[in-house]
C-alpha cells in the first residue's frame, strides 16, 4: 500500500488552518496527503454463513425475465457474488462494457488502497522573502477539489477546509515575520497532462463537472449546492485568486498588533521555489469520507481527483493514465481478474472506458471487510440517500439494497449489494452500454427489477 509522509509537519483538526511559524519545514514539492491508517473493521463477520445460497439457476432466471432485450438493449453484463465467500454466483459471460460512474467503485479502492482511509489532502502555503519586507506567497494545490471560499466546516464534507482560514493563517505568520509586502502565486503542478478526456463534450454549463486540476472550491461548481449546474472553466485558478483576495482581507485587519500586510499583481501559476517554506496549511476530511461523498452524490470532478492523489501516491503521474495504472495496481494486488479491463479515466464519464461486471462485484466482496469497508458504506441506500434516493421506492427491498448508479447517453449501470429475503448478501453489477436515450427509464425501471428481485430471493 502506497504511503506518501510528510514528515515533520505540524498535524491539524479537520477543518482549521494551522500556521507553520518562520522556522518551518521547507515543503514546495509535497504532495500534501497526510496517511494514518485506522483499525480493520470486519464487516464480513456479520453475516450468516447458514442463510442459504441462491443458486445459478435461480439468478440466470431472473436476469432472463428483468433484464430483457426490448427493455436494455443487446449489450449487457451481468455478475451476482455471494460476498461472505466471494464466489461468483452468476456471469451471463458478455466480458467487458461500459461502466459510467459504476466506475468510481473502482476509484475508491484505488485510493483507499494507496491512501489509507484516514488520509487528509491538505492543501498548503509557502513563503519565500524577496527583499526587505516582501515575499513570494504561493499557494500549493493537494488534490482538495470540495474547498470552501471562506471558512471551513468541521462537520462537512464538502467545504471542510476554507480558503479564508488558510488566509488568515498565512497572514499572521507573514506580518509575524514583518512582511508587508506579497505576490501570489499558484502551483497546480501535483496534477499533470490533459484535464479533459475528449470525449466528455465539456463546456462551462455542463452538468458533468469542471476540468480537472488539483484544486477547486466545491468541486469547480459557481455555488455551494451540490445541484448548481454552472461549472469554472478555471476552478484552480478560481480558488487562488479567492484564497489572494481573502489574504489581503486579513493583511488589513487592524485588531492583530501586527504590520499590514499587501497583496500586489495577478495570482499566476508558478511551481513553487524550492527555498520557500511552509507558513500554513488546511486539511480536507478524511478520505473514507471523500469517498463516501463521491459515491453518493457521484462527484466527477473529486472521483478525477481522488484517483490522481492515489496515482501520484502509487508512484504513478497523476494524470489520466496515471489514474488508470494505479487502479489496475490495486486490482492486481487483491488478485481480482482484471481480463478486459481498459481504463481512461476515473469518474467513469469516457465511453472509452470498459470494465467486467464479474471485476465489480469482486471488487464489491473485497469491500465487505478491514479498510475496504469505506465502500461499501459509502454506497447510497435506495429509497434513501444520494442518486439513489429515487430508485427501487416501489420495492420492499428500497432500504435493503446500496448501490452506484451510471449513466451516459446509451450506458446505464447499477452495481452494489443486497441481502436476501433469507439473509445472504449478495454483490451485484448490471453493464448495458448499448440502449437507446428513449430507453432511459425503462432500462432504469429494468435494473431497479432485477436488484428487487434480488433481494426477494
Amino acid at each position: 500500500m502506497g504511503l506518501v509522509a510528510l514528515a515533520g509537519l505540524a498535524a491539524c483538526l479537520p477543518g482549521a488552518a494551522t500556521a507553520v511559524g518562520p522556522t518551518g519545514q521547507a515543503s514546495p514539492q509535497a504532495t500534501a496527503v497526510e496517511v494514518a491508517h485506522s483499525g480493520p473493521v470486519q464487516v464480513a463477520q456479520l453475516l450468516d454463513e447458514a442463510a442459504p445460497i441462491p443458486t445459478t439457476e435461480q439468478l440466470a432466471a431472473l436476469a432472463q425475465a428483468a433484464l430483457t432485450e426490448d427493455k436494455v438493449g443487446p449489450a449487457v453484463g451481468v455478475s451476482v457474488r455471494d460476498v461472505l465467500t466471494g464466489a461468483e454466483l452468476f456471469n451471463n459471460g458478455t466480458g467487458a462494457h461500459t461502466p459510467a460512474s459504476t466506475m468510481k467503485i473502482l476509484t475508491a479502492a484505488s485510493a483507499i488502497d494507496h491512501l489509507g482511509p484516514s488520509a487528509a489532502l491538505a492543501t498548503t502555503v509557502v513563503s519565500v522573502k524577496t527583499g526587505q519586507g516582501q515575499a513570494a506567497v504561493t499557494l500549493v494545490a493537494g488534490g482538495d477539489v470540495l474547498l470552501a471560499p471562506d471558512a471551513g466546516n468541521p462537520l462537512a464534507v464538502n467545504g471542510r477546509a476554507g480558503l479564508g482560514d488558510l488566509a488568515r493563517a498565512a497572514a499572521v505568520a507573514l506580518r509575524g515575520q514583518g512582511v508587508t509586502e506579497v505576490t501570489v502565486a499558484l502551483d497546480d503542478t501535483l496534477f499533470t497532462g490533459p484535464n479533459l478526456w475528449p470525449d466528455w463534450a465539456w463546456s462551462p454549463t455542463t452538468e458533468w463537472g469542471s476540468p480537472i486540476y488539483p484544486i477547486a472550491i466545491y468541486s469547480g461548481r459557481a455555488g455551494e449546492n451540490f445541484d448548481e449546474h454552472t461549472y469554472l472553466a478555471d476552478p484552480a485558478i478560481a480558488a487562488a485568486q479567492q484564497f489572494a483576495l481573502k489574504l489581503a482581507e486579513a493583511g488589513a485587519d487592524t485588531s492583530l498588533n501586527l504590520p499590514q500586510l499587501t497583496v500586489t499583481g495577478e495570482v499566476a501559476r508558478a511551481a513553487a521555489p524550492a527555498a520557500a517554506r511552509e507558513i500554513a496549511r488546511v486539511q480536507s476530511a478524511p478520505l473514507r469520507e471523500l469517498v463516501s461523498w463521491q459515491l453518493q452524490m457521484s462527484d466527477n470532478v473529486l472521483s478525477e481527483a481522488l484517483g490522481r492523489v492515489a496515482a501520484v501516491a502509487a508512484g504513478q503521474e497523476g494524470s489520466f493514465a496515471g489514474c488508470a495504472a494505479a487502479i489496475s495496481q490495486t486490482v492486481e494486488s487483491l488478485g481480482l481478474d482484471a481480463t478486459g479491463l481498459n481504463l481512461v479515466d476515473c469518474s467513469g464519464l469516457s465511453h472509452d472506458s470498459v470494465v467486467p461486471a464479474g471485476l465489480l462485484t469482486a471488487m464489491l466482496t473485497v469491500a465487505a471487510g478491514d479498510q475496504w469497508a469505506t465502500i461499501q458504506r459509502g454506497l447510497p441506500v435506495a429509497g434513501l440517500e444520494g442518486t439513489m434516493s429515487a430508485r427501487l421506492v416501489d420495492y420492499p427491498a428500497g432500504g435493503n439494497v446500496r448501490a452506484k448508479t451510471g449513466s451516459l447517453t446509451g450506458v446505464n449501470g447499477l452495481a452494489g449489494v443486497v441481502q436476501t429475503t433469507s439473509g445472504r448478501q449478495l454483490a451485484f453489477a448490471v453493464l448495458i452500454d448499448q440502449s437507446q436515450a428513449i430507453w432511459y427509464e425503462t432500462v432504469r425501471g429494468a435494473l431497479d427489477e432485477f436488484a428487487g428481485g434480488l433481494a426477494g430471493l
